[in-house]
């Protein structure tokens, strides 16, 4: 063991454990957040499902525990108390943090398969963390293993996430993964069982996903598909390269600007002026790059040229000119979800 099975500040004293799980959730909610973002997410709305996720989690996780334990007490020989209860205390709350997903996603017109594959790699760091911190405190080898291995796997993913898989097709990959360690490496009471229900999850979001696919697929020129990306990268790159400029030219981010101007009222009336000007070019520029990652986004999933809010294809000649655009000329002025 590297680490101490407890903590103890002052009087208090708790789990090394506590603390790795705390942690690993810290980095999960990171992993959301930069994966949603990088995908075109509104941020914002997008936490509202996190924390809708944690609830829900936490809420089937207390509602899991204090059944078993009632079960224990009251009927020991109940056939319900034969998977093993770190198991049910690990899956429980995992799929009661998906059940938000499928709301917000009909809510919002977000598409299901692109969280749930988000969910899937926040979830993979997350096995990773409390894996490796397992070993840590208790020695555990095999946990060592699923660490490496799930890392390994994390990283497979996220090189070719995006343009070698569609949408929905990692969070099934995730699936079959913890299914190759359920039955390698933890192989607790009932992990037949568990391993049974994950492979039939996984093949249903596959049927699903390809139905959906299939249906929602809009065959656009090859020559068009390509110059629209070129498009895109490049002014994702120029936008970027325009926000740093524009935070070395904000007046409040200058050296010594305490011990400068700040007292002369007319020199500071320029400066706010400066700024306020500054932070309204920071805001278009942050709106350009957020409407072209949704138009990379849906070049990703083979839903680009598609109106998402009439479903009706747009105008090739709209996306030659305005290749971030994700509605119709009809609709063009109305706000996506």
């Amino acid at each position: 063991m590297l680490l101490t099975e407890t903590i103890t500040l002052s009087s208090l004293t708790f789990p090394t454990f506590y603390l790795v799980i705390l942690l690993g959730f810290i980095f999960w909610l990171f992993i959301l957040w930069y994966e949603s973002k990088k995908d075109g997410f509104d941020t914002e709305h997008f936490f509202d499902l996190v924390s809708l996720s944690l609830i829900c989690g936490a809420v089937a996780y207390w509602a899991a525990h204090s059944f078993y334990n009632y079960l224990e007490i009251y009927y020991p020989t109940n056939i319900l108390l034969k998977p093993d209860k770190a198991l049910i205390m690990v899956f429980t709350p995992f799929w009661a943090a998906l059940i938000p997903t499928f709301i917000m996603a009909a809510k919002r017109k977000w598409s299901k398969y692109r969280i749930l594959d988000i969910y899937a790699l926040a979830f993979g760091f997350l096995t990773i963390f409390l894996s490796f911190g397992w070993f840590l405190i208790y020695g555990t080898f095999e946990y060592m293993v699923v660490a490496a291995l799930t890392l390994i796997f994390y990283f497979g993913v996220l090189r070719f996430r995006g343009y070698k898989f569609v949408s929905g097709l990692v969070f099934s990959q995730f699936i079959f993964f913890l299914i190759l360690l359920l039955v390698s490496f933890l192989r607790y009471q009932g992990y037949l069982l568990f391993s049974g229900v994950l492979f039939m999850i996984a093949v249903v979001n596959l049927y699903f996903r390809r139905k959906r696919y299939m249906q929602n697929k809009r065959s656009l020129p090859i020559d068009l598909l390509n110059l629209v990306k070129s498009k895109l990268t490049k002014r994702e790159k120029e936008l970027t390269q325009e926000q740093q400029l524009l935070h070395k030219e904000d007046p409040y981010q200058a050296e010594n600007r305490d011990s400068g101007n700040s007292e002369y009222i007319d020199e500071a009336i320029l400066e706010d002026q400066a700024k306020t000007e500054i932070d309204a070019r920071m805001d278009i520029a942050s709106g350009m790059k957020l409407q072209i990652r949704k138009a990379l986004a849906a070049l990703k999933i083979g839903k680009y040229g598609i109106c998402e809010v009439c479903g009706k294809p747009i105008d090739p000649a709209r996306l030659r000119v305005y290749p971030q655009a994700t509605t119709c000329m009809e609709h063009a002025d109305r706000p996506s979800a």
